[in-house]
């Protein structure tokens, strides 16, 4: 295997877990909130999808090697 595809790979696959781990974080504070008929709900759902959208666009960026 190339030791660059390697390199790229261990990367994404790292920015992967911690984009996860945000996310189920942010989930599980907008559920409590929904579940308490909050606003503030929507907003976090709302944040958690333009983080995962960032962070999508540079997962695709460190893709392509350079």
């Amino acid at each position: 295997m190339d030791p660059e595809f390697t390199r790229v790979l261990i990367r994404v696959v790292i920015l992967g877990g911690v984009i996860g781990v945000i996310g189920a974080a942010v989930l599980f504070f907008a559920v409590r909130a929904f579940l308490r008929g909050e606003f503030r709900a929507t907003v976090l759902v709302a944040a958690l999808l333009a983080f995962v959208l960032v962070c999508c666009i540079v997962l695709l960026r460190l893709s392509i090697a350079p």
